[in-house]
């Protein structure tokens, strides 16, 4: 629908480290508070499946630009080793 009403440079950024939210780390994160794998998992599970499909799209629209940014690395680092920034 983008793509139809004229907009050829599109980004799209990823989902973040969900499982690192504060109210996960309290409800599934343990007496530590840690991330919640699970839900870390999923983030990157559907990451995976979104980049793969954008570039797909990018493919199927070829005067587009579609970018995908990941932002779930980055935090994730800043979470895991905060003393580092």
């Amino acid at each position: 629908e983008l793509y139809n009403l004229g907009a050829r440079r599109i980004a799209v950024l990823s989902a973040p480290p969900i499982g690192c939210v504060p109210s996960q780390r309290t409800l599934a994160g343990g007496l530590e508070r840690g991330c919640s794998e699970k839900y870390n998992y999923a983030a990157k599970l559907f990451n995976s499946k979104l980049s793969k499909e954008l570039d797909s799209l990018g493919h199927s629209s070829p005067k587009s630009r579609i970018v995908y940014i990941d932002v779930y690395n980055p935090l994730l680092d800043i979470i895991q080793n905060y003393q580092n920034y």
